[in-house]
């Protein structure tokens, strides 16, 4: 039988994390008391049906007749006003009505107006240090409200648009409600999970600046939110492009060819060397960079996604008959969107022969015109080698809602930097 000496040390040696535990939970409890009353169920509601078409959560911020929320959960009532409706609902029943005042397409943001006081403002702060304790507040599933116990993370590296990475369970649901430090102040809003406890946050110094340009005009409803989305994707494009041109570019060597690798530090990299078919009757050498995240429009509309990727392809074993034919359909896009016909028009495509580094390449360059944002584009293009028979190289780049004039200039910096090294 264990010494009572023994048992001491088992006590001792469990008491600091039981009581950091505890703590945890004490912390916990008195943030959901303390804010409860002004957290709310922000809902999209079906006029006449009376039933809800998306729920997501909103909380009292900059005075106590403001919300803030996501974009993407009120973005319904944004694009199509006359067949929906916004409403909030108390943690003790009451409803009412809110109008969309602002919204940050990019980082995901609404601020919602209501026609009574809900409680007290929460106050924002800044991102916190790594492994600092956070509770983030919600309806998951639109249950009731609860608080969930995370750890902050940092700013996601290679995300296009700035979030946290918060190690908590957010829930559907939880969408637009808010994340606390231990004092209670507002780090950031909940935006998106991936599952296993990976949860995202807009920072709190985007609501911070979207609260600003609506105190600037007495919180009073922007009149043209549609125009306000076009400026701001248009902003949103040219600080892409103007990051992505200016940063300096590596090239890494695929086959015969000197390509841009990494030309972004906030786009992911990956390859996929000697991906073979049968046996070892060709191989391709890839290299696929790209954002890991779009702007959310809508249920069918993504904006803002870039990719681009290289592949090699040679093989000693087959005809070059065969190898054309694996070589034509090895293209692909990967727009996230898809749009239907009332959102963009039709691609419209330019095929030409250009000689680059000495080499023979067909390029094909297609553009489609969002009908919303008239000087936005879905801008598509496929680069291939030609006059090898067993060889070849394969580039393709999407970039969604950009201009045709900063899609081409991106693209001639990458057909610029590519060098012919047979050696």
């Amino acid at each position: 039988m264990p010494s009572k000496t023994l048992y001491l040390f088992i006590l001792l040696f469990m008491l600091p994390g039981l009581s950091e535990l505890a703590s945890a939970q004490d912390i916990a409890q008195q943030l959901y008391s303390r804010f409860e009353s002004s957290v709310y169920r922000v809902e999209v509601v079906t006029p006449g049906i009376e039933n809800k078409a998306s729920v997501g959560t909103g909380f009292v911020i900059g005075r106590n007749d403001i919300l803030a929320s996501n974009y993407h959960v009120i973005s319904s009532v944004v694009n199509e006003p006359d067949r929906y409706r916004l409403e909030w609902e108390s943690v003790d029943g009451r409803r009412g009505p809110l109008t969309v005042l602002a919204v940050n397409v990019v980082h995901d943001l609404a601020l919602l107006k209501a026609e009574e006081p809900m409680g007290i403002p929460m106050q924002t702060t800044s991102l916190p240090d790594n492994g600092t304790s956070l509770f983030s507040l919600g309806h998951p599933l639109a249950l009731e409200l609860a608080i969930v116990a995370g750890t902050a993370n940092g700013l996601l590296e290679t995300s296009l648009y700035d979030k946290i990475h918060f190690t908590g369970n957010i829930n559907p649901g939880m969408s637009g409600g808010p994340t606390l430090d231990r004092e209670g102040n507002v780090v950031g809003v909940n935006v998106a999970t991936s599952g296993e406890a990976v949860s995202y946050l807009v920072p709190a110094s985007y609501l911070d600046a979207l609260l600003s340009e609506a105190s600037m005009v007495n919180f009073q409803p922007e009149r043209d939110l549609e125009n306000s989305i076009n400026n701001q994707l248009l902003e949103n494009q040219q600080w892409l492009v103007d990051q992505i041109i200016g940063s300096e570019w590596s090239n890494i060597m695929l086959g015969k060819l000197s390509v841009p690798g990494r030309i972004f530090n906030r786009l992911d990299c990956w390859s996929d060397n000697q991906f073979e078919e049968g046996s070892n009757r060709y191989t391709v050498n890839a290299a696929v960079c790209r954002g890991q995240d779009n702007i959310f429009l809508s249920e069918q509309l993504r904006a803002g996604a870039f990719s681009y990727e290289f592949y090699w392809l040679d093989s000693e074993q087959l005809t070059s008959t065969e190898f054309y034919q694996i070589y034509a359909r090895s293209n692909r896009t990967r727009f996230p969107s898809r749009p239907e016909e009332e959102d963009v028009g039709n691609f419209s495509c330019s095929t030409r022969f250009i000689e680059l580094t000495e080499q023979d390449f067909k390029v094909n360059i297609c553009a489609r015109p969002y009908k919303d944002y008239p000087e936005l584009t879905d801008f598509m293009v496929l680069l291939t080698l030609v006059g090898h028979e067993t060889e070849g190289l394969i580039f393709t780049m999407d970039f969604s809602t950009v201009t045709l004039d900063n899609g081409l200039a991106l693209l001639e910096k990458f057909l610029g930097a590519l060098q012919w090294n047979p050696s």
